[in-house]
């Protein structure tokens, strides 16, 4: 790969350039030992990709103007990622990974460095790997991808000129982690065989895509364990547990940010996320992908709310959604809020209003939601926007 910065009016270029390259290194990396992915698979997968970069990035700029108005109303950029989700989903055409982390470094006038540019390209590439999951599939990534990319504009915005905004490196290792926080997923969770097994899917998608961050030069061993670090607190497991990596993750945000500091002199973290005890950049980064993972479900429109309920529950239930399943999410996973300051600004009074239109629902009989196939969502009858009128 070329050793150079590369400026935001080149990079789309040099994205599409470097394409056949990353391909290559791919296919020919011979350290990973579980052959993934499969390399015909891969191959058109790049081809697809290059096929429709540019298209996708046209689309791009037409459809993602509500990111230039970063320091405007909320309400209009939760309005915008609906709106454009629902566009997605409903006409089955929506921007590659790769073309969106494109857009993205672009918005926010970011200049990589090499190896940190390669790694998100890469991690963008292996996301764009074919998986037909109900929930995990290709689409819950670009979902994660874009509600990151919009908590990470808000985030720098509110500590504009601080030590507490993002740097580049740090956008990259977030876009990366957005793109492979689930690669390779199975649809199982974490327990198997009525066996939990904490990170199980978390350690899976890291040490899928390790090989080949280093096949591109990211050698840099604390960006590596950022990234592991950051994917392992999106586990949720067990829920209702107060012990999970999430709940650790989220305690060691209140322990840097929120005052708990003083009521505590150690939080008592796992092993594998005690580096949050002293890191309080990297435990914000692990929250604002936690809330990024969420977000979908939890902080748009009541009718994407359904729509997500019923594609999990059909992943790993093989039943239908209900508003008790939403309710029940919201209480487990989500606490009933959003924790950053980002996140409290885009999507706090949409998870307000969504929660209490699942309890109405709950109330009124808990019937189950419509298939995935029939939503709302997808087939347009509930409209997109937070407006109060959603049934």
């Amino acid at each position: 790969m070329p050793d150079q910065v590369y400026h935001a009016s080149a990079l789309r270029v040099m994205a599409r350039e470097s394409l056949s390259a990353l391909q290559d290194i791919v296919i020919n990396c011979d350290s990973h030992p579980q052959q993934w992915p499969d390399p015909e698979i891969f191959i058109q997968s790049c081809k697809d990709i290059k096929e429709t970069f540019k298209r996708d990035l046209d689309m791009l700029e037409s459809s993602t103007a509500f990111l230039d108005a970063v320091s405007g109303d909320a309400d209009n950029m939760t309005d915008g990622i609906a709106e454009l989700l629902q566009i997605w989903q409903s006409h089955g055409v929506s921007p590659s990974l790769y073309a969106l982390c494109v857009m993205a470094l672009e918005k926010m006038e970011i200049t990589p460095k090499p190896d940190m540019l390669h790694m998100v390209l890469m991690s963008a590439l292996l996301a764009g790997v074919p998986n037909d999951l109900p929930y995990h599939d290709n689409m819950h990534f670009k979902k994660v991808l874009l509600n990151l990319i919009v908590l990470v504009m808000t985030h720098n915005d509110i500590y504009a000129g601080s030590s507490r905004a993002f740097n580049a490196d740090e956008v990259c290792t977030l876009l990366s982690a957005a793109c492979i926080h689930d690669l390779g997923h199975d649809g199982k969770g974490n327990v198997v065989k009525g066996v939990h097994i904490q990170g199980r899917m978390e350690r899976y998608s890291f040490e899928l895509a390790k090989p080949y961050f280093q096949a591109v030069g990211m050698r840099n061993e604390s960006v590596l364990n950022a990234l592991c670090v950051m994917l392992l607190s999106t586990d949720v497991s067990p829920l209702d547990d107060p012990g999970n990596p999430m709940h650790q993750m989220k305690a060691a945000y209140r322990f840097h940010y929120l005052g708990e500091k003083g009521r505590t002199h150690s939080l008592n973290l796992v092993e594998d996320l005690d580096i949050l005890e002293k890191d309080g950049k990297l435990t914000t980064m692990c929250l604002i992908l936690h809330e990024a993972d969420i977000a979908t479900s939890a902080g748009l429109t009541y009718d994407i709310t359904k729509y997500e309920t019923s594609l999990l529950r059909e992943e790993f239930c093989g039943d239908q959604g209900k508003p008790s399943h939403a309710i029940d999410f919201f209480k487990q996973i989500c606490n009933r809020r959003f924790l950053s300051d980002a996140g409290q600004k885009l999507y706090a009074a949409n998870m307000a209003r969504i929660y209490t239109l699942a309890e109405d629902d709950l109330n009124n009989g808990d019937e189950p939601y419509p298939k995935a196939e029939h939503a709302d969502f997808i087939i347009g009858q509930g409209g997109t926007t937070h407006t109060k009128t959603i049934n």
